[in-house]
């Protein structure tokens, strides 16, 4: 998940562990993680990595990945995207 340069990163990894804690499917040991794993172009990229049995997967992936949006939004944790500014120049003549 990525988050905006302006965000607190250890605020968004507490929001992001919290999510990832209070999910019954992921498994305590071994623990959740949240790093950061890139200073990307538009954010702070962050790997959310919940360890789950293999039959729970797919459900944890898509919890967390709802749960996670859901609480960087209640946490006013901005979740950027993709920009361009274009400056246009009239040309005279």
């Amino acid at each position: 998940m990525g988050i905006s340069y302006d965000s607190n990163i250890k605020e968004a990894r507490e929001v992001l562990m919290k999510a990832m804690t209070d999910h019954p499917l992921v498994l305590q040991d071994p623990a959740p993680s949240v790093i950061v794993s890139e200073l990307g172009d538009n954010s702070v990229n962050l790997i959310v990595r919940p360890w789950c049995t293999p039959e729970n997967y797919w459900a944890v992936m898509a919890d967390i990945m709802e749960a996670g949006k859901e609480s960087l939004d209640a946490a006013k944790i901005t979740i950027p995207f993709p920009q361009m500014d274009v400056h246009l120049n009239k040309l005279e003549g």
